[in-house]
C-alpha cells in the first residue's frame, strides 16, 4: 500500500482506518474523485486505477504532477538539497575546530565570527524559500515546474510541522522547523506514489470545476478545509482565497446534486454547530448517513499538546454505512 509524500495539515492520516471502514462494502467503482486533495492519505491507501485528483494550491498539485513524470529527478535534487546544506555545517565545523581552541588569538584575528548550526539552518531554509516564492511571476505560471516540486518538498521536509501557509501575495512564509526528514526515509515512498500517479488525472482549480464530472457509480470523497475559530470561518492561510462558510453551503449543494446523480459521495468535516446547520438547511443531513469520530488537532509545535480534545470529525456518506471496507475494485 502507498503513503503519502507530504506532512499536511488536515491530513486524514489519523483516521484512516476509520474512514476506509466507512466507505461502501464490496462495490465497483468507476472513477475516484478527491478535490480537497492535500497529502492523499485516503487515495495512496485505496490506490484507485482511475482516479482524478485535484485541489486549490497549483504548487501543490504541481508536486504531483512532477511525482507522476519525473520522480527521480524530484529525488535526486532533494539528495543535492541535503549535501549543500551538510558541507555548510561542515565548513562552520572546520572553522571552530581552526579558531575555537586557540587561546593565543584575539578575537580580532579571527576572519568572522562563527555562526552556530542554527543560524546555518536558518539561512539556508530561508534562502530556499524565496527562491521556492521567486518561481511563480505575477500572473500565477510557474517558471521552472521541476525546481517548484523539488523545493516544495525540501520545505515541506524542514518547516514547522510540516504546514502550508500562504499571506495574501501567494507566497509561502512558514518558517523552519525544528527538524528535517531526510529524504531517504521518503525515496520508497516517492516511488509508490509515482505508481499510483501514474493512472491519475491531476489538475489545479476550485472544487466546483472538478465536480462536475463525477457520473453514477463514481465515488466522490470530500474533505474541505474545516471552519475554527470563534467566527467559525476556517484556518483561511493554506490559500489566499480561504474557505469560509459560504464555500461550505455550495459545497454541501455540490453533494446534493452528486448525490441526486447516483455518485457515492463521503464528506469529512468538523461538526461544529454552524457547518451542522449548513447540512441541516440545505438538505444533507435527510439524504446522508452521518457518524461522529474522536481524534486530536495536529497543529502544535509541541507533540505532548496534541492531546485528545474529544469530537473532531464527522463522516457523511449518501450511502449505509453499516457494512465494512470489504474488497474494493476501482
Amino acid at each position: 500500500m502507498a503513503e503519502p509524500i507530504l506532512r499536511w495539515a488536515g491530513g486524514k492520516r489519523q483516521y484512516l482506518d476509520k474512514i476506509l471502514h466507512h466507505l461502501p462494502p464490496k462495490m465497483e467503482f468507476d472513477a475516484y474523485f478527491e478535490p480537497f486533495f492535500g497529502g492523499g492519505s485516503v487515495f495512496f491507501s485505496l490506490e484507485p486505477s482511475n482516479g482524478y485528483i485535484s485541489d486549490v494550491n497549483p504548487r501543490l498539485m504541481n508536486f504531483y504532477s512532477q511525482i507522476q513524470n519525473s520522480p527521480s529527478q524530484v529525488i535526486s535534487k532533494n539528495k543535492e538539497l541535503d549535501r549543500e546544506f551538510e558541507a555548510l555545517v561542515s565548513q562552520r565545523q572546520r572553522t571552530l575546530d581552526e579558531y575555537g581552541d586557540s587561546n593565543n588569538m584575539s578575537k580580532r584575528e579571527l576572519p568572522d565570527e562563527p555562526k552556530s548550526s542554527e543560524t546555518y539552518r536558518t539561512e539556508f531554509y530561508e534562502t530556499k524559500r524565496e527562491e521556492f516564492n521567486d518561481l511563480r511571476n505575477s500572473n500565477g505560471e510557474c517558471k521552472d515546474p521541476l525546481r517548484e516540486a523539488v523545493l516544495f518538498l525540501f520545505l515541506n521536509r524542514t518547516c514547522w510541522n510540516g504546514l502550508y501557509r500562504s499571506n495574501q501575495e501567494g507566497d509561502f512564509n512558514v518558517p523552519l522547523g525544528r527538524q528535517w526528514t531526510k529524504i531517504a526515509f521518503l525515496e520508497n515512498r516517492i516511488h509508490e506514489a509515482h505508481r499510483v500517479l501514474s493512472s491519475t488525472t491531476i489538475s489545479s482549480g476550485d472544487f466546483a470545476q472538478v465536480l462536475e464530472l463525477p457520473s453514477q457509480n463514481d465515488l466522490v470523497f470530500l474533505d474541505p478545509p474545516y471552519p475554527a475559530g470563534p467566527n467559525e470561518d476556517g484556518f483561511q492561510d493554506y490559500h489566499p482565497a480561504g474557505f469560509g462558510l459560504d464555500r461550505q453551503k455550495e459545497l454541501a449543494e455540490f453533494a446534493l446534486k452528486l448525490d441526486s446523480q447516483g455518485v457515492y459521495v463521503m464528506i469529512t468535516n468538523a461538526p461544529s454547530e454552524a457547518v451542522m446547520n449548513i447540512y441541516e438547511e440545505t438538505g444533507v443531513l435527510d439524504r446522508f448517513e452521518i457518524d461522529r469520530l474522536e481524534g486530536s488537532r495536529m497543529i502544535n509545535s509541541v507533540s505532548e499538546n496534541r492531546t485528545d480534545i474529544g469530537e473532531t470529525d464527522v463522516i457523511l456518506t449518501n450511502y449505509d454505512q453499516t457494512g465494512s471496507a470489504g474488497v474494493f475494485n476501482f
